[in-house]
C-alpha cells in the first residue's frame, strides 16, 4: 500500500476530510440530483411535473426566507433580499455580487456557478426551475418585490443578471 493510499484511508477513518472537499462534492451532488429529478419529472409527468418541481422550490424558498434573513440580521428590504440571495449563492457554489444599487432596484451579476455549464443535462430550463427557490426567498422577505433574470450564462451570456425590484418601478 502506498503512503498516499494509507494517508487517504486514515483521513477517512478519522473523519478528517477537508471541509472544502465536502462542500464541493455536496454542492455538485445537489446540482446533479436536481437536474436528474427534473429530467425524470419531465419524462414521467411532462410540463406539469416540471411545474410542480418549480412550485416545490418556490415553497422551500418562501419557507426559509425569514429564518435566513433573521439569522443574518438583515432588514426586510431590497438590500436584505439581495444579501440573502448572495449568502445562498455562496452556500450553493455560485459567485455573485451586487453591481448596481438604486432606490427601487438592485442588480446582481452571477459570474460562475458549480452547476450551470459544468453539469451534463443542466439547461436554461433547469436554471429557470431552480430560480424559483430564489423567487420564494425574495417573496418571503419582501412581498412587494419582484425577482427576474435579464441574462443567463446558460444562454451564452457572459453573466447571469438578476434584478430585484420594487414592483412599482417596473411600470416606469
Amino acid at each position: 500500500m502506498s503512503l498516499k493510499t494509507y494517508l487517504a484511508r486514515k483521513t477517512i477513518d478519522l473523519g478528517l476530510i477537508p471541509y472544502s472537499v465536502r462542500w464541493r462534492k455536496s454542492v455538485s451532488g445537489v446540482g446533479r440530483m436536481y437536474a436528474n429529478i427534473m429530467i425524470m419529472m419531465d419524462e414521467n409527468y411532462g410540463a406539469g411535473g416540471v411545474r410542480r418541481l418549480s412550485e416545490v422550490m418556490y415553497t422551500i424558498g418562501l419557507n426559509q426566507a425569514d429564518e435566513i434573513r433573521e439569522m443574518l440580521g438583515l432588514e426586510r428590504n431590497l438590500e436584505g433580499c439581495a444579501y440573502v440571495l448572495l449568502a445562498m449563492h455562496r452556500i450553493f457554489g455560485v459567485k455573485s455580487k451586487i453591481v448596481q444599487r438604486d432606490k427601487d432596484r438592485i442588480v446582481i451579476h452571477v459570474t460562475d456557478c458549480q452547476w450551470g455549464k459544468r453539469k451534463k443535462g443542466w439547461t436554461p430550463k433547469t436554471c429557470a426551475s431552480i430560480q424559483q427557490y430564489e423567487t420564494g426567498l425574495v417573496k418571503g422577505i419582501l412581498p412587494s418585490a419582484t425577482h427576474f433574470y435579464t441574462k443567463r450564462r446558460s444562454l451564452d451570456d457572459e453573466v447571469c443578471e438578476l434584478i430585484i425590484a420594487e414592483r412599482q418601478s417596473q411600470t416606469e
